[in-house]
């Protein structure tokens, strides 16, 4: 038996790619008469070759007329900063608490502004706690220098032999002779001072250094 051949139709070629002037009139003008609708079935009943989440992407982030773009106030920033601490990355969740914003343009202002800033933010005060660190063991290794090189002189040690008495007359060699043997060397005679005493003795030999 002859097998008739399989005619297999075939989806139209979908268009990728930056929308033109042309794809864009034909999107707004086919909603303004008619809804949004389901975007599939819109796709095909406006004749546009492009798939309907491409057409409901270019409607919702470009195209309806309250859409804002650019110039987020600080308001918005601070608020998107709330709702996403709140919820995290759940951007069409957020989007709805800005009236005219779209989620996408909400995930690039987060990713290119916020987050970058925050991360900024976060590796300047690393580098704050590290040079105060830093600086913390350098200023205690200068004082523990500081401290180790500090020494005390010590007294200049005492010689016996610095001081000399310049003002004193030496001892003399020889001692003066006592003529009469049997008078004492302390008899309170008024002759008694060309003698010496055993005191002026003990006397001239401190004073002598001996």
């Amino acid at each position: 038996m002859d097998k008739k051949p399989c005619n297999s139709s075939q989806d139209p070629e979908v268009r990728k790619g930056p929308w033109t002037m042309e794809e864009d009139l034909i999107l707004i003008n086919y909603i303004a008469n008619h809804g949004e609708g389901v975007w599939n079935s819109l796709a095909k009943a406006a004749g546009l070759k492009r798939t309907g989440k491409s057409c409901r992407l270019r409607w919702l982030n470009y195209l309806r007329p309250d859409v804002r773009r650019g110039n987020i106030t600080p308001e918005e920033q601070l608020l998107i900063m709330e709702l996403h601490e709140k919820w995290g990355n759940r951007w069409s969740k957020i989007a709805k608490h800005l009236p005219g914003r779209t989620d996408n343009e909400i995930k690039n202002f987060w990713r290119t502004r916020i987050q970058k800033h925050i991360k900024q933010v976060d590796h300047n005060q690393q580098n704050s706690q590290q040079q105060k660190s830093s600086s913390s063991d350098h200023h205690q290794t200068n004082t523990s220098q500081a401290s180790n090189s500090t020494m005390v002189e010590p007294m200049e040690n005492y010689s016996p032999t610095s001081y000399q008495a310049t003002n004193l007359e030496p001892f003399p060699t020889q001692f003066p002779t006592i003529n009469d043997h049997n008078s004492s060397c302390c008899t309170n005679d008024h002759n008694t001072n060309n003698y010496w005493s055993m005191e002026d003795i003990w006397s001239m030999q401190l004073l002598n250094g001996d």
